[in-house]
Parts: C-alpha cells; sequence; structure tokens
C-alpha cells in the first residue's frame, strides 16, 4: 500500500465523525417510526441536511488524511459509501437494543432497512460532491471574507513637524487625505 492510498483506521475516522453527524440530524426522523409516509418524508429532510453533510465531511476528512487517487469523485464516493456501511452497522446495533426492549420489533426494523437504504444513497452522494468540489474548489466569496475589512487611515508620519514650503508655518497632517494642510495658505502640500 502506499502512502497514497488510504488505511481502513483514516475511513473508520472520517465515517464516524460523518455518521455522527448525520445520526444527530437524523435523530428526529425516528420519532414519526409507524406513520411510514412522515418517517419517509422525515429521513429524506434528514438525508439532505444530515447524510449529505456527514459524507462530505467524511470525503473532506479522508482527503485531509491522506492523498488520494487521481480519480476524486469516486474516492469520494468510497468515502461516503464506507461511512453508510458505518452507518448500517451502528444503527444496527442501536436498533437489536430498541428491538429487544421494545413490543414491536417488526416496526422498528422496517425502520431500520428504509434508512439504510436512504443513509446509502445520500451518505454516497455526498461524498461524492466532497470529491468533486475537491478537484474543482471554489474560492471564498468576497461577502465572507473577513481577512479584507477595510481599516482606518493610517496614522499620521512621526516626522517632526513641517513646514509650509510656500510661508514657512507649520503644516497640519490631515488623516482622511493622508496629505499636509497649511492653514495660512489654505492649500494642501
Amino acid at each position: 500500500m502506499s502512502l497514497r492510498e488510504g488505511y481502513l483506521h483514516d475511513y473508520i475516522a472520517a465515517s464516524l465523525i460523518g455518521v455522527s453527524f448525520g445520526m444527530i440530524i437524523g435523530y428526529p426522523a425516528g420519532l414519526a417510526l409507524g406513520d411510514w409516509g412522515k418517517y419517509i418524508g422525515a429521513i429524506v429532510v434528514a438525508g439532505i441536511f444530515g447524510f449529505v453533510p456527514g459524507g462530505f465531511l467524511s470525503a473532506y476528512i479522508n482527503f485531509r488524511f491522506h492523498r488520494m487517487g487521481d480519480n476524486l469523485e469516486m474516492s469520494g464516493l468510497s468515502a461516503g459509501f464506507f461511512a453508510a456501511f458505518v452507518y448500517t452497522v451502528l444503527d444496527l446495533i442501536i436498533t437489536l437494543a430498541y428491538a429487544i426492549m421494545g413490543s414491536d420489533a417488526a416496526r422498528i426494523f422496517i425502520g431500520w432497512i428504509i434508512a439504510v437504504v436512504f443513509a446509502f444513497l445520500f451518505f454516497t452522494l455526498g461524498g461524492y460532491l466532497g470529491g468533486m468540489l475537491e478537484r474543482r474548489p471554489f474560492a471564498m466569496p468576497a461577502l465572507f471574507n473577513l481577512s479584507r475589512i477595510s481599516r482606518g487611515p493610517p496614522p499620521p508620519p512621526m516626522a517632526a513637524a513641517q513646514t509650509c514650503p510656500t510661508c514657512g508655518q507649520p503644516l497640519t497632517f490631515v488623516q482622511q487625505y493622508n496629505r499636509w494642510y497649511c492653514p495660512n495658505c489654505k492649500k494642501y502640500t
């Protein structure tokens, strides 16, 4: 294995971070379990706002751990796929615990199957988008680039008092125009 390829623990670490984000966002969908229309709608919303960013996050972290192959989109897709696999295993463990404690195991497992189908769809989509944006990054919009906030005018120069070349009177520094002004001659020098 070369240094350009990913290691299993890199994929697991990145997937756990992405999956935790997706599970936190997707948790409220479980409250609609049993009413399948509401549940599927909630899973789709959780997929768009939780699983897609989770797959994107997994791909992004994998790209930061090591340099992926030349086909970045497919590398991101594989990172998203692995995140969906990790989600499937973790959610299966949680589902088994709920099924053992609860009385309606069939309803819980049907919900798990639906969640896994949408997880594979949305995590891999997020990973693919992460790979696509890694190849063609976008510049930071000027609106959000706070490093270019305009500053006030510079302080006056620390030179000795300047004298007017015309009348010889002392000049005053005007910060607004960044120039010296003679009040006697009423002109800038």
